[in-house]
């Protein structure tokens, strides 16, 4: 099994948990976590400051992956969902036990508690690492695999400088368990990243936005190189060339890869959301998807409710296990959507998830968690469906970074632009 640590002793324990602490008071702009006062998606310039230093990125590897190497999709085979304890705990516990449950995954716990209620111990992992925040698809590990050979890609997280501990975090878990690191300097969220089994990758030009100091042929080449796919499509986000009217401007805000060739769209009465909708069903619409069929495409209501964007496209699929999020006092919307999923996934098991609070805040299912795929012939996939992948806890200390060129005399961001 290829994520396994064994701590040497319990000082070394103490004394790593007593410095992560003193890393995230000291080094990072962030708070102290809060779980009854989680920080949203966005920044929380009372909570919040920017450090003004350069990104950060792992000195371990920054080359492209060798080939072979690929991102996949999310509805392959998952071995393990990552958490990150920073907040909305119930909606962790719940979607905790949907993944060890029906989806018959692991889950891994970043900070977080030593159990789970309802969670098997043996479908379980703490790890004990430092995070800032709940949003574990922004600034998670993307995993990959090669022919049984696991890696992960560490993009920068567009909040690097407010929340270093969940910028480092992806190199911190390769150093833990030894998986190589490919860290790519350019800015990119998860939430804003949709790929098929094919080499599609899926996006809205907010990466563009995000990395303004590239052209478009070299973030999209470096997209290609890291995470081995071969087309990337884009489209506009709702509040697009601006700021985004969800607080995010992600791809899975309002869309949805149910599989290679139907995708779920969030659609809605207001705008700018409803123009939105309307021209990515516009791009689906009599087109032939990579394996060869015809794009399915079906839709689901979305609605913005005194400037929070409600949607049912930020869910999670765990080996056909689709969490989708519930909110209170929407029913009929909650059973179309329920019904969108099966109708695009056969045999698909629905779990509902309640997500009023995290939505509020620019996220729900999706926004809080990242899939680590099923290695071939590391994970036999009849260990992950019967349950015994078996994990150990995780103490993880800092990973050395170094900021990106390092001057002083460009700002963070074009430090990054022109690496």
């Amino acid at each position: 099994m290829y994520l396994t640590y064994k701590t040497d002793s319990l000082m070394k324990k103490i004394n790593a948990l007593f410095f992560l602490s003193l890393v995230t008071v000291l080094v990072t702009g962030a708070s102290a976590l809060d779980l009854n006062h989680p920080l949203p998606n966005w920044t929380d310039k009372t909570r919040e400051h920017s450090d003004g230093q350069p990104p950060a990125i792992s000195g371990e590897l920054r080359a492209a992956p060798p080939s072979g190497f690929h991102i996949p999709a999310e509805y392959e085979p998952v071995a393990a969902v990552v958490i990150g304890w920073a907040g909305y705990t119930d909606m962790l516990s719940n979607i905790g036990k949907a993944v060890t449950g029906p989806g018959h995954a692991q889950l891994w716990g970043v900070s977080a508690p030593a159990s789970i209620p309802g969670v098997p111990a043996g479908n379980y992992t703490r790890i004990n690492a430092p995070i800032d925040s709940v949003w574990m698809r922004d600034y998670g590990p993307f995993g990959l695999t090669n022919q049984g050979q696991p890696g992960i890609v560490d993009t920068t997280y567009r909040h690097y400088q407010e929340r270093r501990n969940d910028d480092a975090l992806p190199t911190n878990l390769g150093k833990a368990e030894k998986i190589q690191v490919f860290s790519m300097p350019l800015i990119l969220d998860g939430g804003n990243l949709m790929v098929d089994t094919k080499g599609d990758l899926f996006m809205t030009k907010r990466v563009y936005v995000w990395n303004s100091g590239k052209t478009q042929d070299q973030v999209d080449s470096m997209l290609k190189s890291y995470f081995g796919v071969k087309n990337i499509y884009t489209f506009e986000y709702s509040g697009y060339p601006g700021e985004p009217s969800d607080g995010t401007g992600h791809i899975d805000m309002f869309m949805k890869l149910l599989n290679d060739h139907t995708v779920l769209i969030s659609v809605a009465e207001t705008e700018p959301f409803k123009s939105n909708a309307e021209k990515a069903i516009a791009f689906f619409k009599d087109r032939k998807a990579a394996d060869g069929e015809m794009f399915k495409v079906l839709t689901v209501k979305g609605w913005d409710d005194s400037g929070t964007w409600y949607t049912y496209t930020n869910s999670l699929i765990v080996n056909k296990v689709a969490i989708i999020p519930s909110y209170a006092g929407h029913a009929t919307e909650e059973a179309a959507a329920k019904a969108a999923y099966e109708a695009g996934i056969p045999g698909v098991t629905v779990v509902q998830v309640p997500s009023d609070e995290s939505i509020t805040a620019g996220g729900s299912i999706h926004c809080v968690t990242q899939n680590i795929p099923v290695l071939p012939n590391a994970v036999k996939a009849s260990d992950m469906y019967t349950g015994t992948l078996m994990f150990t806890d995780m103490t993880v200390t800092p990973a050395p970074l170094t900021p990106l060129l390092g001057s002083e005399k460009t700002t963070a961001v074009n430090q990054l632009l022109n690496y």
